[in-house]
């Protein structure tokens, strides 16, 4: 079976970033593919095209041996629950601190952030043509205003990161498609990505913090926690 040499725990105010390449790592899907549940492998049936079924499983069993590691534990011990909008969880848990983790993959790149005790929001979005229907439902009038303003080769890759920073707060949420990608608005001038409002709130946007970060392939990524003063380490 794979394994990893266990990495340190997550410092208090870390947030580990882990990154692969599913297409990469296609070797390997017959030992991640026997770390699977029963219910992950119906799930993978469900993909129509190899590729995309492969892609999960690769995702889904490197997940599970990078969480191993950390639990100390075998990939295929873990077990894991999910929220009321889909969020899974670990069910087992180290001793003396809580886990908690989130996945995201887009064509084949893969990315998982791991924290110690609160909830963190991962997304990757593979750079591609935006469809035009997708604006309204992605930005708040203002950030259309600002976005409408930019020069034809900037838009992708700002639609992009913006997407990616929603989603990442989406998922630190918890809540899934309960809240729409403009229930957070950004100020997309602003490379440090500021946060403005959260449901319209500035005085909530001051208890998040959202950060970008360099993804593998055409990909755009994000990271986003409530939590403020974290920072974001890059993991082997």
């Amino acid at each position: 079976m794979l394994a990893l040499h266990p990495p340190r725990r997550p410092g208090e105010q870390d947030i580990h970033l882990w990154q692969w390449n599913l297409d990469a790592r296609f070797s390997a899907l017959e030992s991640y593919w026997r770390s699977l549940s029963d219910d992950e492998r119906r799930r993978a049936e469900t993909y129509r095209f190899d590729k995309h079924r492969r892609r999960f499983v690769i995702a889904r069993g490197q997940l599970r041996l990078i969480l191993a590691a950390y639990l100390e534990c075998t990939p295929e011990h873990i077990v894991f629950e999910y929220g009321p909008a889909g969020k899974p969880y670990s069910l087992l848990q180290p001793e003396q601190w809580q886990l908690s983790f989130n996945l995201s993959h887009s064509e084949s790149t893969a990315a998982l952030a791991v924290s110690a005790g609160f909830e963190v929001g991962i997304d990757v979005e593979h750079i591609r043509p935006i469809e035009d229907e997708v604006l309204p439902q992605i930005f708040s009038a203002s950030e259309r205003a600002q976005f409408d303003a930019l020069s034809w080769p900037e838009r992708n890759t700002v639609f992009f990161d913006n997407w990616a920073r929603k989603e990442a707060c989406l998922k630190a949420l918890g809540t899934g498609l309960q809240a729409p990608p403009t229930h957070f608005e950004f100020d997309l001038e602003d490379r440090d990505v500021a946060l403005l409002r959260v449901a319209g709130d500035p005085a909530e946007a001051k208890h998040w913090q959202v950060r970008s970060f360099a993804a593998l392939g055409h990909c755009a990524g994000a990271v986003a926690a409530r939590n403020i003063g974290w920072s974001l380490l890059p993991m082997a």
